[in-house]
């Protein structure tokens, strides 16, 4: 079995998920908020959780990223401590994508040839997500 990253928000998870969609012309994934469960004494959650993200899950590349906003008693801190690789054979396509992550977000390394890749750059999107895109034959 793989392992899954799993990508916590403090209260923006649905509008990242759309925007992960979007940038890797994938369709919008199913996504169950908080209200679409009871709550941990079986009433309904408080109405400002209730359209908080749960749980999604969406297809990158192959690869299952998943998505949850944190209790509002509990938020994420965004660090280095995770980046997402994509890495392909598509130029255009790592170009496209490169360039969608970076609206609203800061370019770490500009899209460039190294000596291992065609094509290598990171870029932190507007959510703070790390990504580095690698071209490999």
């Amino acid at each position: 079995m793989p392992i899954n990253p799993y990508l916590n928000f403090n209260g923006d998870c649905h509008d990242a998920i759309l925007f992960y969609a979007d940038v890797f012309a994938e369709p919008a994934p199913d996504i169950m908020t908080f209200a679409a469960q009871p709550g941990p004494d079986g009433e309904p959650v408080p109405d400002e959780m209730a359209d908080l993200v749960l749980h999604a899950r969406l297809s990158v590349h192959g690869t299952s990223l998943m998505f949850s906003d944190a209790m509002p008693d509990g938020p994420v801190t965004f660090g280095q401590n995770i980046t997402l690789a994509v890495v392909t054979d598509d130029l255009d396509a790592i170009r496209r994508e490169f360039v969608a992550l970076s609206d609203g977000g800061r370019v770490l390394m500009p899209l460039q040839e190294t000596f291992w890749s065609k094509a290598y750059g990171m870029v932190e999107d507007r959510f703070g997500v790390q990504w580095q895109f690698s071209h490999e034959a």
